[in-house]
């Protein structure tokens, strides 16, 4: 009925840090605002011991830096620490790890190696402890620094020859690259990593936080995720409309107007997410798709953030608008769904067994989830129950290790049916 690989991982599904005043209006701002913003993006290194060498990160330039995350959903904290600060930092928690448990009977080199993965980490979290005095840190093992720096990017380019063409290449890992000719300038490119959802085989500690790790990145034959849909840059024909400003994200409140939470182009980011989404609606010969719960159509621009709200990949089509899509041999469906209903500003969602809202706030606007965003976050039993004999699979209290666990196929353990047993219609929820 569904098999298989797993899809590489792709934004991280996160918690919102702040919220307006009033959570359901749609708050107007100068136009200026975004841009303003977006042009003075700092952030404090968050490394626990202290960062010794006092300066600020800048979040336009990310080369030397490692990105962390913490368990806690209401951390304030940057995750992001200097290299060095970083190092520091580690040769610590290593310390601590070299006296505990099993670990004692480790190498140096399988203590390093096991660090960062569940076997080391659960041994070792204890000594991970954040500055918000609420969670503990992890590092972030599906993120890649970016390898341009501010300098780089003020550099002129060099002339492009008539008969240079940049394709479009995998590396067979979900970190696909823009191959270039030596006179090309079109630079290297990587995925908006995890900024979910992000880490190898980490595990979290014990925790009464509703967040967890994302789902690892396998190494192994990743790149059939996007091969069959990747196509040239320009292969949409000019169906997709440039932005022409980003006045539609003024309705933000403040805090959340910058390249953390809206996809943008210039971040160092992989061109595969946005090649798979446009030639996958080029061949359909949609330039819009619809929000599968309001139904207000959203336009599709040919750059980042590709629409005001999100899409997200899963095996149920929620709406006739869903595209249907295949990835690695699975049929799966493209959904979106609005800002304004990401927000809770046009339609509010809540569980109709247990009552409980459906929150969106914390998703990333403008680029795509690769699993079912309703399905990762269960409020109730009756979101965890088996789709045949309705028995529960599992339980609230014990949440799977990864937002993607959920909308993976399994096999009930009492009537033995192997389904999408987690992802649940829209039915399932009321319009509050």
């Amino acid at each position: 009925m569904c098999g298989g690989r797993k899809a590489p991982r792709m934004p991280q599904h996160r918690e919102n840090r702040a919220r307006p005043a009033d959570e359901h209006a749609a708050p107007q701002y100068h136009p200026a605002r975004f841009a303003a913003v977006m042009e003075n993006l700092v952030a404090a290194c968050c490394v626990p011991t202290g960062c010794h060498l006092g300066e600020p990160i800048h979040l336009d330039d990310l080369s030397s830096t490692v990105k962390v995350i913490c368990n806690n959903e209401h951390c304030s904290m940057s995750q992001y620490m200097h290299k060095s600060c970083f190092e520091e930092w580690e040769e610590a928690v290593l310390t601590y790890l070299r006296s505990t448990g099993r670990a004692r009977s480790w190498s140096e080199k399988q203590r390093l190696q096991n660090l960062w993965t569940k076997k080391g980490y659960d041994l070792a979290y204890k000594a991970c402890g954040c500055k918000c005095s609420k969670g503990h840190l992890r590092k972030d093992l599906d993120w890649i620094p970016p390898a341009a720096t501010r300098e780089d990017k003020k550099k002129k380019p060099r002339r492009k020859k008539n008969n240079d063409k940049p394709t479009l290449t995998l590396n067979g890992t979900s970190n696909a690259t823009v191959a270039k000719s030596p006179s090309n300038g079109v630079p290297v490119m990587r995925l908006r990593s995890s900024s979910m959802s992000s880490t190898g085989s980490g595990g979290s500690p014990p925790s009464s936080s509703s967040e967890f790790p994302p789902s690892p990145t396998h190494n192994k034959k990743q790149s059939g995720f996007f091969t069959d849909a990747i196509r040239e840059r320009h292969g949409s024909g000019g169906l997709f409309s440039r932005r022409q400003d980003y006045s539609s994200f003024n309705t933000l409140p403040w805090h959340k107007i910058n390249s953390y939470n809206i996809k943008m182009d210039d971040e160092g980011g992989s061109d595969d997410i946005r090649c798979f989404i446009l030639s996958t609606l080029s061949a359909n010969k949609m330039s819009y798709i619809p929000c599968i719960v309001c139904h207000a159509v959203m336009n599709v621009f040919d750059r980042y953030p590709l629409v005001d709200g999100t899409l997200f990949l899963s095996p149920r089509q929620h709406s006739k608008g869903a595209v249907q899509v295949r990835v690695d041999e699975r049929p799966q469906y493209l959904n979106a769904v609005c800002m304004n209903c990401l927000e809770g500003w046009q339609s509010r969602l809540a569980c109709r067994g247990c009552g409980r809202r459906w929150v969106g706030q914390h998703l990333i606007l403008g680029t795509m989830y690769s699993y079912d965003i309703f399905a990762a976050t269960p409020c109730c039993e009756d979101r965890l129950r088996c789709s045949h004999c309705h028995e529960l699979i599992t339980s609230v209290d014990r949440p799977l290790q990864y937002f993607s666990d959920y909308s993976h196929c399994i096999s009930c353990p009492h009537c033995g049916t192997r389904d999408y047993h987690f992802v649940k219609p829209l039915s399932t929820y009321v319009k509050v």
